[in-house]
């Protein structure tokens, strides 16, 4: 590996700001007028994704600290998006799982993400395509 330039750097983040104004406009496509911060996001996707995990699941995988995903899953459950359950096996665990307006939230803003992304796909060849989602996806793994 080598290391980039800064002019490599600041042009990599420009273009990922681009990229992310993209997906904020079909975040907001999605919204229903209950506009959703970064973090509620992506705990709703966590949730989706492992159906009755627990708030300190989430925290260790985004990274942030428990009482951060506290005040998420409050504002979800305010929002009708999210429910907490007491599993009858261990009822001082909490259970989080999308209620229907949730999974519908979700499965709206995967299909407009998706279609935003074929979008952006479109302007390349097709071995360019499969050339930048490699370099994105070793990018992501070295991420996680």
């Amino acid at each position: 590996m080598s290391t980039p330039t800064h002019s490599q750097a600041a042009a990599l983040r420009t273009a990922i700001d681009t990229l992310m104004r993209r997906f904020k406009i079909a975040e907001s496509e999605v919204s229903d007028g209950k506009h959703l911060n970064q973090i509620d996001m992506q705990v709703m996707l966590y949730v989706s994704a492992h159906e009755a995990c627990g708030p300190t699941d989430i925290a260790r995988h985004l990274g942030v600290a428990p009482t951060t995903i506290t005040s998420a899953t409050d504002r979800l459950a305010r929002h009708d998006y999210l429910r907490r359950e007491r599993p009858e096996e261990d009822r001082r665990a909490i259970a989080l799982r999308l209620t229907p307006a949730g999974e519908s939230y979700v499965s709206n803003l995967i299909d407009v993400q998706t279609d935003h992304c074929r979008m952006m796909l479109e302007a390349l060849s097709g071995e360019d395509q499969d050339t930048l989602i490699r370099l994105i996806s070793t990018i992501a793994k070295n991420e996680d």
